[in-house]
């Protein structure tokens, strides 16, 4: 852009100096005015297009921004959900705790009761047995 701008200076500058000096005619100043115009035009031209990439360079600066923001809202949707796991393992790990522990207490409570039918069932089997010994012997009971 800045040679399209300077060709078009110069050209401006050489035919008026050229008109100038005398050593010019009205053709030669036309044809570097025309050339002056060409080097405008192109000058022109160029920013344009420098502008349009500016344009799109801020468009794409913003699909940029609007990207990130949406990575963000990711990472913190992954942060929130990665929160809610370790809650809900360890609400899991305390539920199985838990239910260990009921177990344990259930086969301690079995276990008791076993033990207390058992003891129930010879105290009884000895009541029999004794009544049945006095019965054999001819007592009355």
């Amino acid at each position: 852009m800045h040679n399209v701008i300077r060709m078009g200076i110069f050209s401006a500058l050489a035919g008026a100096a050229m008109l100038a000096s005398g050593c010019a005619s009205i053709d030669d100043v036309k044809a570097a005015r025309a050339a002056a115009d060409a080097a405008h035009a192109e000058a022109d031209q160029a920013i344009a297009r420098s502008d349009s990439a500016l344009q799109n360079s801020q468009a794409a600066i913003q699909r940029a921004d609007a990207a990130g923001a949406a990575a963000a809202g990711a990472q913190q949707a992954a942060a929130a959900a990665n929160t809610a796991a370790q809650t809900a393992q360890a609400a899991a790990q305390t539920a199985a705790t838990s239910a260990q522990t009921a177990s344990d207490q259930v086969r301690a409570a079995a276990q008791e009761a076993a033990d207390a039918r058992a003891t129930a069932e010879r105290e009884a089997e000895a009541r029999v047995q004794t009544r049945r010994t006095r019965l054999a012997r001819g007592e009355r009971g």
